[in-house]
């Protein structure tokens, strides 16, 4: 159990928002515009940074940390960039100014759409896969009816999972063409 306590504080420390040396540097410009640059809630970041320089006795700059976030949300709330967050499944945060946040959206919105079509066919082809597996084993049983019946509903919905894959894959394409459409007009 003497371990346990080493292990908490490397966990505690490696689940800092900012390091020791970077709250002792104090560039809070910089670290303010990694933040909105990577679309981190203003409020709540700001205060994982308190806490965390907390255990030096420093208090970060609010202002100068505040004019590095606007100016690395530029380069988050654009329209590729709320492509590249919803195909990754990321929930968008509410950071973005007015200004950009309906192109973001616009971005977002599609990669969103291909990521849950993903999602779906990964669904459909693991119930098939289960489903066949199933069948696989169900055929070591032969002359037992019950099996037979099972075996014999499991194909149909084989049969029925593959033409919603199909659908899938097409719907896919269909969102795969609007997102190169909106990548060529951004």
């Amino acid at each position: 159990m003497r371990w346990l306590a080493p292990v908490a504080i490397i966990l505690l420390a490696n689940c800092a928002s900012v390091s020791r040396e970077e709250c002792l540097a104090g560039d809070w410009e910089a670290i303010g515009a990694r933040d909105g640059a990577a679309g981190r809630v203003s409020a709540t970041q700001f205060e994982r940074h308190v806490n965390a320089c907390a255990r030096v006795d420093i208090t970060p700059d609010r202002t100068t940390w505040a004019r590095g976030y606007e100016q690395g949300l530029l380069s988050y709330c654009t329209p590729l960039r709320g492509l590249s967050e919803g195909e990754a499944g990321r929930a968008y945060r509410d950071v973005c100014p007015l200004a950009s946040e309906a192109a973001f959206l616009r971005g977002h919105e599609l990669g969103l759409l291909a990521y849950r079509q993903r999602q779906r066919i990964a669904e459909i082809e693991r119930d098939i896969a289960a489903l066949a597996a199933r069948n696989r084993l169900l055929s070591t049983e032969a002359g037992n009816g019950a099996a037979q019946r099972e075996w014999q509903s499991n194909q149909a919905e084989i049969l029925s999972l593959r033409l919603d894959l199909g659908l899938a894959r097409a719907e896919l394409l269909r969102i795969e063409r609007e997102i190169r459409a909106f990548r060529a007009n951004i």
